[in-house]
């Protein structure tokens, strides 16, 4: 390997890292004013069965604004960041860094008794983001 591959791996690697913890920060980011507009009951001990009846509760409104506009943004920024930053631009960081996005989502939907609605917003969303994101950052 010369020179420029290994600036150009590692270029690219950072670049995906980077975005991917950008995008783990912001879901973090989402998921606490997840717990602010549905907080977890006071006696609330972590059980799989009050974590499913929690979940079962969650008004569509704060799913589709989080659902929707918070995961659809962390997915639209750090593909961007993953491209623009990534070696030459290429668009498979953004594409890699969109489907391992969508892939944890659909992990976390299928853990989790959310209504088929948020499985066909997120399923639309997510993905339609990572494409735009990518594409946002060739253009810029």
């Amino acid at each position: 390997m010369n020179i420029t591959k290994q600036t150009a791996w590692l270029k690219s690697l950072g670049a995906v890292f980077l975005s991917l913890i950008l995008a783990f920060g912001l879901i973090v980011g989402v998921e606490g004013l997840s717990s602010i507009l549905h907080p977890w009951p006071e006696d609330f001990s972590g059980t799989p069965e009050e974590i499913i009846l929690h979940v079962q509760n969650y008004p569509s409104w704060v799913l589709a604004f989080l659902g929707g506009v918070g995961w659809g943004s962390a997915t639209l920024i750090s593909t961007f960041v993953a491209t623009r930053f990534g070696h030459k631009r290429n668009p498979l960081h953004g594409y890699g860094v969109g489907f391992l996005l969508v892939v944890l989502a659909v992990f976390n939907m299928i853990l989790l008794p959310y209504p088929s609605w948020f499985w066909f917003l997120n399923l639309t969303v997510l993905p339609t983001a990572a494409f735009c994101g990518t594409s946002w950052a060739n253009k810029v």
